[in-house]
Formats: C-alpha cells, sequence, structure tokens
C-alpha cells in the first residue's frame, strides 16, 4: 500500500526549507581504516555543534569499498562512494584519494580528524549566500521504493542535486582488519544515494529499505559541475 508522507509530515517539510548559508560536511571514511575513527568522531561533534548553534551544516558519512580488502569487509562500505570521491578528486585536482578525507561544501578538503580546518570551512561557508532556495515539496513511500519531490523556484542552469538517505547513530563490532577488537560509532552514514539533473519542479525516485535503516534522515543538496553546494535541505524520516 502506497503511503503519502507529505502530509504527516507537513510541519517538518516546512522547516527543511534550506536557509540561505547551508553548509555540507562529506566525510569519506571506513572501518578497515585506522586513522578513520577520529574522523567519524569529528563528524559527530561537528553535527552536534551545529544542532546547538541553530546552524543549517549537513553531514554524510560516505564509507569506501577500497580498504574492504585487508580483512575487514565494512557493512556500510559501497564502490559508487569510491567513485564519488574519485570525482572530487579529478574536480579539485588531487593526485589521489585517501581516507579518512573531508570536503566542505565541495569546496575544502582535508584530513578528517583536522577539526581546525573543518571548523575553517564550515565557517567560510555559513557566510556564503545560496544560489538557490531549494524545498522539498513532498514524499511518497509504496514499500523500500521512495519518491521525494522538490523545487527551486527557478530555472536551473545545468546543475545536479543529490538525494542522500542518512542513517544516525549506527555503531557494530570490528572483528578484523587494523580496527580490529573495537566497537565503532558513525553519524549520518549514507544507506542509499542518487544524483540526477537539477530541475525548476523535479522529483527523485529511490529503493531504500526504511525498515532496516531506523533513524534516517533526507538530504538533498545542489552542487555545479565544479561540485560546489549551491543549496541544501533535509528532513527526518
Amino acid at each position: 500500500m502506497k503511503a503519502i508522507i507529505s502530509v504527516v509530515l507537513l510541519g517538518l517539510l516546512n522547516t527543511a526549507v534550506a536557509q540561505n548559508n547551508p553548509v555540507i560536511v562529506e566525510l569519506f571514511t571506513s572501518q578497515g581504516c585506522s586513522s578513520c575513527p577520529a574522523a567519524d568522531r569529528n563528524l559527530t561533534e561537528i553535527l552536534a555543534k551545529s544542532q546547538t548553534d541553530g546552524n543549517a551544516v549537513y553531514g554524510l558519512s560516505f564509507h569506501v569499498d577500497y580498504w574492504n580488502y585487508i580483512g575487514w569487509k565494512d557493512p556500510y562500505s559501497s564502490k559508487i562512494f569510491t567513485e564519488r570521491q574519485r570525482s572530487y578528486a579529478e574536480v579539485l585536482k588531487l593526485q589521489s584519494i585517501y581516507t579518512p578525507q573531508m570536503i566542505v561544501n565541495g569546496q575544502y578538503e582535508f584530513v578528517g580528524s583536522n577539526k581546525g580546518e573543518a571548523d575553517r570551512a564550515i565557517k567560510n561557508s555559513l557566510g556564503l549566500k545560496s544560489a538557490y532556495k531549494i524545498k522539498i515539496d513532498g514524499i511518497t513511500r509504496d514499500g523500500n521504493h521512495i519518491i521525494v519531490l522538490y523545487s527551486i523556484g527557478t530555472n536551473p542552469k545545468g546543475e545536479f542535486v543529490n538525494l542522500a538517505v542518512v542513517e544516525k547513530r549506527v555503531e557494530n563490532y570490528v572483528a578484523k582488519g587494523e580496527n580490529r577488537g573495537k566497537q565503532l560509532h558513525h553519524d549520518n552514514v549514507v544507506r542509499a544515494f542518487k544524483t540526477v539533473a537539477l530541475q525548476e519542479h523535479g522529483s527523485i525516485e529511490l529503493e531504500i529499505d526504511l525498515m532496516n535503516t531506523p533513524d534516517a534522515s533526507l538530504i538533498l543538496y545542489i552542487q555545479n559541475k565544479q561540485f560546489q553546494v549551491l543549496s541544501a535541505a533535509s528532513v527526518a524520516l
């Protein structure tokens, strides 16, 4: 049976309209990397601080798959996320990809555990004005199939829009690899991700098992061809 979520979440969706200063923080991480837990904690602290300060800072934890060969397969890893990181390396003219890497608003990249760099990049991004004002107009769900409706109120100029389903407070025990014996905690782990061409009034469809994805949120954000973030919005599911 199709569930229409847009009416039930009307109050939440009204708060999901992007502010003038949205910031997207993307962390490329892996449970197979011994340097990554510190970056995971940094993202958790960034999200907690933004909530306390009332800033529109949205975090996404992308678990890459290229550490899986050394003894531990990260259960949240995906080749799609590795390819996304490679695309950033190409746009930002980096010689290689690495973990943990944090990228703020598609423009600032640095080691994900570096709190000082993260603070500076977020502060700089908070001072920028959005090129668009993106609004989540409704969400429909039919089993594992989700359709998100959005609008930007003007004609786009060749940009694209990303839709991510993220799960908060993910935790599991790592039995092998560089982090063997540790209970690792992550926030805003990306469980589904899709990129489509931006439209004035558009929709994005994806498949996600929400029954096995508790405490999930949607993050919608616009980027141009240089990967600069132009607007963002989020709503809890």
